[in-house]
């Protein structure tokens, strides 16, 4: 028989206690902005058709080439679970025919999956929140995600810590003409590349703006620059974007080696990264505009962000207040049903309670401390004939004893 020890799979993690609390708080934060910019909730399945991911992130992408969790179901259909948000939101638009009736906007959460190395803020199940807008491609629409990331961020009191970042990539044409380009320049520059960009170089070269390898970004400094491939109206789009920006008082940079990972992006991409570290990106999105295609939904341009709960909760410096409960110990089992009554009246007052049965008043006491409990409440046989109870207050270390009337009084004022 094997006695080994279970424990999780690998990059996969228990949530529990405070943490569970305050994810849940980021979650409700979240809920409140979007739903206030008037995005409605969607709830797509955590499995889709492995297509859905393969026609729109992309062959060359990391996730794609080595994070997709892919298996053969029972029915011998390839299948994947989400790592992302976008995709899956896409495909719904598609299947339940909300193309005719534009714009739409949509918020998630939930957990995606992606296989690749464990580290801090980066699990292979892990939650995010996210928006999508889908609507006719305007500035207006690049601005207004940014604006509900803005708000979002504010609301859990992080914007402080944050700095935004936009850049605009282009459209296909001119993103073609610009990658022809790159590639040549890093190329002529091959041996100067790091390793991890050489494995880029024919893959997806965009990938190498974003490197924060030294010799790489030494590179940069001397590398094209998109936007001297930008057609007229991508030139004014992104100017719009920057005027509005401004209008909005909402501060940023502009970060013209600013790229997605993922080969559906287009036009606006931007980033709310650290502003102690640039690597740490706290929430990213962008602009696409041939992701409904791509899934045969005609054309439609779309906007949206995700943000990692996860490395969210890593930000919050307090997290929600939690009640404690009013802990309820009965001295000897024959008291039971009357604290049953006692539980279910402090229940229907909103009143966070539980019940001991160690029956033993030095093993419940040492829980209680444990647990940093405040109050109890002691019903032993002088408390259960006189229907009252032993008030104890375990940080002032006060015990009074009190009425059931009382009670409820008196608990309001500990």
């Amino acid at each position: 028989m094997n006695n080994r020890k279970i424990s999780t799979v690998r990059g996969m993690h228990d949530t529990y206690g405070t943490s569970f609390y305050k994810q849940r708080s980021i979650i409700e934060s979240f809920i409140k902005v979007v739903s206030l910019l008037n995005f409605t909730p969607m709830n797509t399945p955590i499995i889709e058709h492995s297509e859905v991911f393969l026609r729109t992130l992309g062959d060359s992408s990391d996730v794609v080439m080595k994070e997709m969790y892919t298996f053969l179901d029972k029915s011998n259909d390839s299948v994947t679970l989400r790592p992302e948000g976008t995709a899956g939101i896409a495909r719904a638009l598609i299947s339940n025919g909300f193309t005719q009736n534009l714009p739409q906007k949509y918020f998630y959460y939930g957990p995606m999956f992606r296989y690749e190395r464990p580290q801090q803020g980066r699990l292979r199940q892990f939650n995010q929140v996210g928006l999508e807008f889908f609507g006719k491609g305007s500035y207006f629409e690049d601005c207004e995600v940014i604006r509900a990331a803005h708000h979002f961020l504010i609301e859990l009191d992080i914007k402080k810590d944050v700095k935004l970042k936009i850049n605009t990539i282009g459209k296909t044409d001119s993103r073609k003409s610009f990658i022809k380009e790159i590639k040549a320049y890093f190329y002529s520059n091959k041996k100067k590349l790091s390793s991890d960009s050489l494995k880029r170089l024919d893959r997806n070269p965009l990938r190498i703006l974003d490197s924060k390898a030294p010799e790489d970004i030494a590179l940069l400094e001397k590398a094209p620059v998109i936007y001297d491939f930008l057609k007229t109206e991508e030139v004014n789009s992104f100017k719009n974007v920057k005027s509005t920006l401004k209008e909005l008082d909402i501060s940023f940079t502009v970060d013209p080696y600013l790229v997605r990972g993922l080969d559906y992006y287009s036009d606006t991409t931007f980033e709310f990264t650290l502003t102690k570290n640039d690597r740490f990106a706290v929430l990213a999105g962008g602009r696409y505009d041939n992701l409904i295609n791509e899934l045969g939904g005609g054309k439609i341009s779309g906007v949206g962000w995700a943000a990692g709960v996860e490395r969210l909760e890593s930000l919050l410096l307090k997290g929600p207040l939690i009640n404690l409960p009013i802990l309820l110990i009965p001295t000897n089992e024959k008291y039971m049903n009357y604290v049953l009554r006692i539980s279910n009246k402090l229940y229907f007052q909103n009143v966070k309670n539980q019940i001991l049965d160690h029956f033993n008043l030095k093993k419940s006491l040492k829980y209680a401390n444990k647990v940093k409990a405040k109050i109890v409440l002691i019903i032993g046989d002088e408390e259960f004939k006189s229907s009252k109870f032993s008030l104890k207050n375990l940080e002032s270390g006060t015990q009074v004893t009190v009425n059931e009337k009382e009670l409820f009084e008196k608990i309001k004022n500990e």
